[in-house]
């Protein structure tokens, strides 16, 4: 019989959790060894220079989605019952649970 999905034994096989993806990892590396150097010679400022402004921001636009996170709207629904308790009225009511 074979073993049923989350019988509580673990995995069996693969990557243990947490363990990177090494094809992942070293294609992540080779990106940004070339962006590295495409930037370390100055050809991408040259490159944007060249460009006309409305393409030029578009593409600035693109690139700054990697350098800073996206603004989300958020929306808040608070609803406060505000409740006036005194502390008189708090005191009577904790006599009377005291007498009970």
């Amino acid at each position: 019989m074979a073993r049923q999905k989350n019988d509580g034994r673990g995995r069996l096989g693969g990557r243990a959790k947490g363990t990177p993806n090494k094809t992942t990892s070293s294609m992540r590396q080779i990106i940004t060894d070339c962006w590295d150097s495409y930037i370390g010679t100055g050809q991408f400022e040259e490159d944007l220079q060249e460009l006309d402004p409305a393409t030029r921001i578009a593409i600035m636009e693109k690139f700054a989605q990697y350098i800073a996170p996206k603004m989300k709207t958020v929306d808040i629904d608070m609803q406060a019952s505000v409740s006036q308790v005194t502390i008189e009225d708090r005191l009577r009511q904790l006599c009377q649970d005291a007498k009970k």
